[in-house]
């Protein structure tokens, strides 16, 4: 089996959750050579560096999780021959690997701790927050719009310009829909994603050579074209929401989360302090002073106020 089937195949049993701790497969090889192989459990392992909320959507693109492969399998591979080498004996890289390790362990230590808050009940506290400060909620003013851009990609300015006015008359007395418009003509290198249309934003959202115009725009108006130094704009204002503090419905899980993540928070800095306050722990000031350089401080801003009277004289 080739390396994309191989990957292809991982990826359509690796879509759920990757909370859900799917059972690895020891000897389901993605590459290898001779010795050298990279596993599925290899890249799941991995996975654990990528923020959990987004491990998921991460295992949904070939590109990435083939990307992973590829440079666990470069690091295996000059890990072996460093090995072949006895570079893996040397005391320092020896203590660099164990604190390789550690790290690894105390990440995991420590997502043990925030997950242990995840069962905890917020919807009250969260309600007591809501009903203690609404206006803390309140959702800004959001402008939805949609937008044409004609550049000056292959174009002097004079032809861009005319090009909008067109555009802006087929629109205005021509009856064509504005998206069906944008959709084939304009240059937004968004338009692939939003067809022209922008998710509803708060005024400082958008580019700020567009606001004035846009909030100058009545619901349904269309401008006419609006010069800037990447060519002329278009837009339509499809709606305009005005400030409004929103049910606590709506924000219930928005102040949940937020609550938990502060919770989380602060558990993790309490447990770094029950092991920083221990009352066994010794610190030796005088070996950590035996590893200081000692430096003297006004030699070395003198020499960097003579390099940079240097670096400003002109040269000859």
């Amino acid at each position: 089996m080739s390396i994309r089937h191989s990957l292809a195949a991982f990826l359509l049993l690796a879509i759920p959750a990757y909370a859900d701790a799917p059972k690895i497969v020891e000897d389901a090889p993605i590459i290898q050579d001779k010795a050298v192989k990279v596993d599925e459990g290899d890249v799941l392992g991995f996975l654990f560096r990528v923020p959990e909320d987004k491990r998921a959507t991460f295992r949904t693109s070939y590109d990435r999780v083939a990307s992973v492969a590829d440079g666990l399998f470069i690091a295996r591979a000059l890990a072996d021959r460093a090995k072949a080498e006895g570079l893996d004996k040397d005391a320092l890289v020896q203590r660099r690997v164990r604190q390789a390790e550690e790290a690894v362990l105390a990440d995991v230590y420590m997502e043990k701790v925030r997950d242990k808050l995840k069962d905890v009940k917020l919807e009250a506290r969260a309600k007591e927050l809501y009903q203690a400060d609404p206006e803390a909620y309140r959702a800004p003013e959001t402008f939805e719009i949609q937008h044409i851009l004609v550049d000056l990609r292959g174009r002097t300015r004079e032809q861009a310009r005319e090009r909008a006015q067109d555009l802006y008359k087929r629109i205005t007395t021509g009856g064509e829909a504005f998206p069906l418009v944008a959709g084939r003509y304009s240059d937004d290198p968004m338009k692939t994603r939003n067809g022209g249309t922008y998710d509803p934003a708060p005024i400082e959202a958008f580019d700020p050579r567009w606001r004035a115009v846009i909030e100058k725009l009545e619901k349904g108006q269309v401008s006419e074209p609006v010069e800037t130094d990447d060519g002329f704009h278009i837009f339509r204002l499809v709606e305009r929401k005005p400030p409004e503090v929103p049910k606590f419905e709506a924000v219930k899980e928005k102040i949940m989360a937020t609550e938990l993540e502060r919770l989380q928070k602060q558990r993790t800095e309490e447990v770094v302090q029950e092991i920083r306050s221990s009352p066994t722990v010794i610190t030796n000031r005088d070996n950590v002073e035996a590893l200081v350089i000692p430096v003297d401080e006004q030699k070395l801003l003198k020499l960097q106020e003579e390099a940079a009277k240097r670096l400003e004289q002109p040269k000859k």
